[in-house]
């Protein structure tokens, strides 16, 4: 606590912005946040689905318009799998949301190449969300708190593993076992190897598969950790963002050439592993969970309705433009409870919650301060 005093000190004092980015990255070493921006913590979760990705962006536009603020100005904490692994560096490290096109062009390419080229999706997943280790973008003072989910697979219980740009102050310890060293793409292709389309990813001694073979609703994961960086601050909006679902037909699954025959979907491996997979995978139970844990006006879902669940690596164009009429149908429907959702991310905070952050702050330099002038005395005796 002492340094922690000391570097904020320092901080305050800095001239330049690379020395207040360098102490800015000491204080985040030390699991040390600043205080969040809003009444309180507020969180952005998303979950993976390939190309699906883009309907992320079409609701988080939706958020934009109507607040008027940038996705790091509405959230303090970003959490992602897979997919949503992409979109929460894409869109954390930027002061503004990242065009469509973008993401739609190297989206394409990424997915539809990394099962035939791992190397080439690894050099577009460094030229798209950088090389930089994680902890360092802290460096930037727009940075949201971030983690990354993936699976990891090679232990004697399939486990989640958080990739974090932050460490945990020092009397805390997460239930997840995770890291603040690797790489920005190291985090990124560790939580989207998903099974059957791109291979494992060793880092070290752990080998990862997709995140959201264990938690694709990654939201309560990112309750747990935003409230260990911030113990005494209330949860003043959460949003989880899905990649789209589909109303079940009731025949169940289709089937599709090659696949087993009726009289065989009871004992079919095959159609046991994807049943199997399919429940793991469920978003629905976490968010039930969280709707009965979280009152109404803090916590949002937005998942929308497609007319055909398109595929991860899908190329079909027009299938491409169904989903982003889906998603606009959905938005429509859905304005009131987007416009709820705005209200409560612009909830400011209160005249004793600012005269609180000031009192801890003045505190903070004061004991800095006599740290310091402590040591000089020594020095000088």
């Amino acid at each position: 606590t002492g340094a922690v005093r000391i570097l904020l000190n320092a901080r305050r004092k800095a001239d330049s912005e690379s020395a207040k980015g360098a102490l800015r990255e000491a204080l985040a070493l030390l699991g040390h946040p600043d205080p969040v921006g809003g009444r309180g913590i507020r969180i952005l979760s998303i979950d993976g689905g390939g190309i699906r990705g883009v309907l992320v962006l079409e609701m988080l536009k939706k958020l934009e318009e109507l607040t008027g603020k940038k996705p790091h100005e509405m959230f303090d904490f970003f959490c992602g799998v897979s997919t949503g692994a992409v979109l929460s560096y894409s869109i954390g490290l930027c002061q503004e949301i990242f065009n469509q096109s973008r993401i739609m062009g190297t989206g394409k390419l990424v997915w539809r190449h990394a099962y035939y080229d791992t190397a080439l999706w690894e050099e577009k997943l460094k030229d798209y969300v950088g090389s930089s280790s994680l902890i360092a973008t802290s460096r930037d003072s727009h940075c949201p708190k971030i983690c990354v989910v993936s699976a990891v697979v090679n232990q004697a219980q399939v486990s989640p593993y958080v990739f974090r740009n932050y460490s945990l102050p020092w009397r805390f310890q997460s239930e997840y076992e995770g890291t603040h060293t690797a790489q920005i793409w190291e985090a990124v292709r560790a939580s989207a190897a998903a099974p059957t389309y791109f291979e494992e990813f060793r880092i070290r001694d752990l080998i990862h598969q997709d995140g959201g073979i264990v938690a694709n609703n990654p939201t309560a994961i990112a309750l747990h950790e935003a409230k260990l960086l911030w113990p005494d601050t209330p949860i003043q909006c959460v949003v989880f963002f899905g990649t789209g679902r589909s109303v079940p037909s009731p025949s169940g699954r289709k089937s599709s050439p090659g696949s087993p025959k009726a009289g065989s979907e009871g004992t079919s491996w095959t159609n046991k592993f994807l049943k199997i997979l399919d429940s793991a995978t469920d978003t629905q139970a976490v968010h039930i969970m969280l709707s009965d844990l979280l009152p109404q006006e803090v916590y949002f879902r937005f998942n929308p309705y497609l007319t055909e669940l398109v595929g991860m690596v899908e190329t079909d164009q027009e299938k491409h433009t169904q989903m982003r009429r889906d998603t606009l149908m959905y938005l429509r429907r859905n304005e009131d409870k987007f416009k709820q959702a705005a209200k409560t991310l612009m909830l400011e905070k209160t005249v004793f919650q600012k005269l609180k952050d000031q009192a801890n702050v003045h505190r903070e330099l004061k004991k800095a301060a006599e740290i310091v002038l402590k040591d000089q005395n020594q020095l000088d005796w």
